[in-house]
């Protein structure tokens, strides 16, 4: 007869399992922060806490994916913070009691961009998190 497998064994798998059940819940959580912003960063902090545990495993991968999507997420949102009123401000002006639209202006470009990255870094976090999610649920690196 032979041992269904040492106790270390059971006691890595289960590792494993605990691992890829946190992983999971970060990318739902990431999910879920797409429409309320809070529960991306309880997904943040699980992957930063849980990021050396998982060294040297297939879930060190998604883990490292979900901070690299936090990050440039919350960079491009400060800069749109900061570059909104600029651009907002430059689009029409106050002239004696008259708004007036000027024709274009440099610091309108600002806004000009954030039309078309927002949208475009919208898909690409929607891409990276459903694929982070499909290849956890296989079992797949990242």
């Amino acid at each position: 007869m032979t041992d269904s497998g040492a106790p270390s064994d059971r006691t890595e798998d289960s590792a494993q399992s605990n691992l890829r059940s946190l992983v999971l819940l970060c990318y739902v959580l990431f999910l879920l922060g797409f429409v309320n912003g809070l529960t991306t960063l309880v997904g943040v902090v699980i992957a930063y806490v849980k990021r050396r545990d998982a060294a040297g495993t297939v879930w060190q991968s998604h883990f490292d994916n979900l901070i690299l999507v936090f990050w440039v997420i919350v960079a491009v949102l400060l800069i749109v913070m900061i570059s909104l009123p600029i651009s907002l401000v430059s689009l029409g002006v106050w002239v004696s009691g008259h708004f007036v639209w000027p024709a274009f202006s440099a610091l309108a470009l600002p806004m000009l961009i954030m039309m078309f990255a927002v949208p475009i870094l919208l898909i690409w976090f929607l891409y990276r998190i459903i694929r982070g999610l499909v290849h956890a649920s296989e079992n797949r690196p990242y």
